[in-house]
């Protein structure tokens, strides 16, 4: 038999739900009467007030990325990953200048200073001797300026060259659109995070509220040790949900600043809208109406191109060369040739690598090597490039479809935790229904955050799968 405290909670629960029923439903005055009666909509009661430390937000981090704009230009100026590929640019520039350097003239000095430290004596035709060779000191000096008239195979490894840099320019356009790519993931990874830690948060709060709530019920004999033990386990669940929430938010703002080039934590501002993320990146990126034309089937063109290049080059080294020469020369004592201290004499010069062990042989087999690899890698990029596009198409649509599913999943969940709270209220419910329905929506609150930021990411992905990027 129920003890007198026992009647008195159920009987004011009851009266409580009697007067808000009873306000619902009550006509105003000169109101005209309704021909058919409504049933009462049952209202979620309020929930009594907590606090924890679980509760508060985690310190923003001391950075936060205001605007996209301000995204690209952090990339621009910190980011590892630009600073290589621009610096290979740099580099194919310089081999251009290396590779066009010996079939441009060549102007050459040199000089030199000899002192005979052991001297010999020869007769003077007088009956004495005098030591040779006179004088002791010997000096030259002398310039020569040499113009290549025959090197093919100078002029077509310019070519070449030439040729490397639009690759590395290509491979270096690749690189700023997977930058741009990672930043626009992070940054909605960022978002994600803060909502799903904000969502474990409010469900600790709902959790925590029923544990009081279920704590007064048991003071005043409604409820047992079983429901109170219940709805701690489920406040325990919350606690942890809320630790594992807020430690991806803080390893997304760090995988932020690492997309940014900082060693350092950032935040996004509220400002930034998800929404409109796909279109501001298209301000540095453009759309491809050909899949050929993206950055990285452009780049793996070129560097085939290179390869095969490089194969030919090995053929023109087996030509002579021809390079014409003019000497001016300076030297103390006379140049015996013309009684002298000067002397200035022009020649050709043909030079001709007959055999050199296989030097060249080896070269053109390691040249073919690669360029069956450069073969094989545009066959692979095409390949992932049409699989890509494919896939983020498609994913477009399947995130859509989940979205769709967990809006209704998560709206059902939401009024069945809530007629089961006034269930538990009105002393129909158990404890163990309340837990149920409350971890179900939880669970459906965040699975619903992560299929919101999944439609935007997956947009995203759509665009930059087809864009050529430049910052």
């Amino acid at each position: 038999m129920p003890n007198r405290r026992s009647l008195s909670v159920i009987g004011l629960t009851v009266s409580f739900f009697a007067q808000v029923a009873s306000a619902q439903t009550k006509p105003a005055a000169g109101a005209r009467p309704a021909a058919t009666a409504t049933p009462a909509v049952q209202t979620e009661p309020q929930m009594p007030d907590v606090s924890d430390p679980l509760l508060e937000p985690p310190p923003p981090p001391a950075h936060v990325l205001a605007s996209w704009q301000q995204g690209v230009q952090l990339v621009r100026d910190q980011s590892v990953t630009i600073r290589v590929a621009r610096a290979n640019i740099l580099r194919a520039q310089a081999d251009v200048k290396i590779a066009l350097a010996p079939a441009l003239p060549q102007l050459a000095g040199s000089g030199s200073v000899n002192r005979y430290l052991l001297r010999g004596e020869v007769p003077n035709g007088a009956g004495g001797t005098i030591k040779i060779p006179v004088p002791p000191t010997i000096w030259n000096a002398g310039v020569t300026l040499t113009v290549p008239l025959f090197r093919p195979a100078a002029w077509y490894d310019y070519g070449s060259a030439k040729d490397n840099v639009d690759a590395n320019r290509l491979s270096t356009q690749e690189t700023e659109r997977q930058v741009v790519a990672l930043v626009a993931d992070r940054i909605v990874g960022v978002v994600t995070a803060e909502r799903l830690a904000e969502v474990s948060r409010s469900s600790l709060r709902a959790a925590l509220s029923t544990v009081d709530l279920t704590k007064r019920r048991a003071a005043l004999g409604a409820s047992n040790t079983l429901d109170v033990l219940r709805v701690e386990s489920e406040a325990s669940l919350s606690r942890s949900q809320v630790v594992s929430t807020t430690e991806s938010l803080i390893l997304a703002r760090e995988a932020l600043g690492s997309a940014l080039g900082s060693s350092e934590s950032w935040d996004v501002t509220p400002d930034i809208r998800l929404d409109s993320l796909a279109a501001e990146a298209q301000r540095n990126c453009h759309l491809e109406t050909d899949l050929q034309d993206r950055s990285d089937i452009r780049a793996a063109n070129a560097t085939l191109g290179v390869a095969e290049r490089n194969v030919k080059a090995v053929d023109y080294r087996y030509l002579p060369t021809v390079d014409a020469q003019s000497t001016f020369s300076v030297q103390d004592p006379r140049f015996p040739q013309t009684n002298r201290h000067e002397n200035w004499t022009v020649s050709g010069v043909l030079t001709w690598e007959i055999y050199d062990g296989g030097l060249r042989g080896g070269q053109r087999t390691a040249a073919r090597a690669e360029a069956d690899v450069a073969r094989a890698d545009l066959f692979e990029t095409r390949r992932s490039a049409r699989l890509q596009v494919r896939q983020t198409l498609r994913n477009v649509q399947v995130a859509e479809a989940n979205l769709a599913v967990s809006a209704k999943t998560r709206e059902i969940d939401a009024e069945t935790a809530r007629l089961s709270k006034i269930s538990f209220l009105n002393g129909s419910g158990t404890s163990f229904d309340l837990v149920l329905t409350e971890s179900a929506l939880r669970v459906a609150e965040a699975d619903l955050a992560v299929k919101e930021f999944n439609v935007t990411e997956a947009k995203i992905a759509a665009i930059l799968a087809m864009s050529t990027c430049q910052l």
